[in-house]
């Protein structure tokens, strides 16, 4: 549509064994021309009592009032009890799993994507944690007029420009 002018191919894969999910998102560019793609995931998982986030991280991305990324500060990531959390970001840089945990369970989530947003607040139930290969809202970070200055390019803030045929595929367990 006249949103998104470029046409693609698009499949998900799931794969189910004793303990783990595994989950393979693939898109291919079926234009004639380069186009701009990324992809993830948006799960929620229950937040109960005493649930416990913890992953590794090395910046994340300040909102404004429209819930849209302003700018990138430095962060080691979250290591925070769920029920005092309210947050609603991207993260870049994430190493390794992200864990929530509580008495009753430990879920591992794993991804080869470098990005995370996560959000919940008090008022929830639920925790967000969407492994994702690009800042919310790249496209028209790249296009503001201040993107040269910060080195805001489709590629730095993890868009991939797919040429006529080319495909991506990113995982997450």
């Amino acid at each position: 549509d006249a949103n998104w002018p470029f046409a693609f191919d698009s499949s998900q894969v799931f794969r189910l064994s004793d303990d783990t999910l595994d989950l393979t998102l693939s898109v291919t560019n079926q234009s004639p021309a380069a186009a701009p793609f990324g992809l993830g995931w948006h799960p929620y998982f229950v937040k109960r009592e005493r649930s416990r986030l913890s992953f590794q991280a090395t910046g994340r991305w300040e909102m404004g009032d429209d819930k849209l990324p302003t700018h990138r500060s430095p962060s080691r990531g979250i290591d925070a009890d769920c029920a005092f959390l309210d947050v609603d970001h991207c993260f870049d840089g994430v190493r390794g799993d992200v864990h929530l945990r509580d008495e009753r369970m430990h879920v591992r989530v794993r991804s080869d994507l470098s990005h995370l947003v996560v959000f919940t607040n008090n008022a929830r139930s639920d925790i967000a944690i969407e492994p994702v290969s690009h800042v919310n809202n790249a496209l028209a970070l790249t296009e503001r007029a201040d993107a040269a200055q910060h080195g805001w390019t489709a590629q730095s803030l993890g868009l991939r420009v797919l040429q006529p045929g080319e495909s991506l595929s990113v995982t997450m367990s």
